[in-house]
């Protein structure tokens, strides 16, 4: 068994229902910049910048993480591309390591945690939270030093 293996759970035996109503208790401010949300995904909407971040649960996985998204109702499209110019800037303000991001992402962080267990729940839903005002800050600054080319 690998240090992150917890079992081989199949995702559809999470209950993400439980977890994205303990996310909305625990942070109620969410829903005022709620974009979209799904069964796996809850995206926080920056109009001002025609982004998204999304937060997401993968308990197949064990891991939540942040990224920018799409969202084609607040023109969040081509948003790596168009963060592309801006990333090192973003990604200096964000000071990660590389082993809490993910290839393939964009400029994204990732928490390697048992998702299945009930009790991590709160601190997962805290961390996402958490780790996308991060995200939100770092864009917003660098984007107000001089990135309003990042408009679609």
């Amino acid at each position: 068994m690998s240090e992150f293996d917890f079992g081989g759970r199949r995702a559809s035996e999470f209950k993400h229902g439980g977890f994205w109503s303990l996310f909305a208790e625990r942070h109620p401010e969410e829903k005022a910049h709620l974009a979209k949300r799904g069964p796996w995904f809850w995206q926080r909407g920056l109009p001002e910048f025609a982004l998204v971040i999304s937060m997401y649960v993968a308990p197949s996985e064990n891991v939540v993480g942040v990224f920018f998204g799409r969202n084609e109702k607040l023109g969040a499209t081509d948003v790596w591309a168009r963060l592309r110019p801006f990333q090192s800037a973003i990604e200096d303000r964000l000071k990660l390591r590389p082993e809490q991001s993910a290839t393939g992402l964009g400029i994204n962080s990732l928490w390697r945690v048992n998702c299945f267990a009930e009790d991590n729940w709160p601190a997962m839903a805290d961390w996402l939270v958490t780790e996308a005002a991060r995200f939100e800050r770092a864009v917003a600054e660098v984007l107000a030093d001089g990135g309003e080319a990042c408009s679609p």
